[in-house]
């Protein structure tokens, strides 16, 4: 029941809530992919690439910030423009 709720309340967040969350997870994923062609260009050798290796996971850290900036700041628009009304 409360997965019900959730969703429900999901789907009638506003707009502005809505391009927030999309556009963070269509940046994750553009960064992810941005880490898999450094690790593929890394090629596992330590020596001479280690800079690819390093920003494969610099990449990884900047989509797990913003999966989680597109999960934290919807709600809090969706509540501002609630207090608004």
């Amino acid at each position: 029941m409360k997965l019900l709720a959730v969703a429900r309340r999901m789907l009638r967040m506003c707009p502005e809530a809505w391009y927030i969350q999309i556009r963070s997870i269509q940046l994750c994923c553009a960064l992810l992919l941005g880490a898999v062609f450094f690790l593929i260009a890394w090629s596992g050798d330590r020596v001479h690439s280690y800079r690819c290796f390093q920003t494969a996971l610099t990449l990884n850290e900047c989509a797990q910030t913003s999966l989680l900036f597109g999960v934290i700041v919807p709600p809090i628009v969706e509540e501002w423009r609630m207090r608004g009304k």
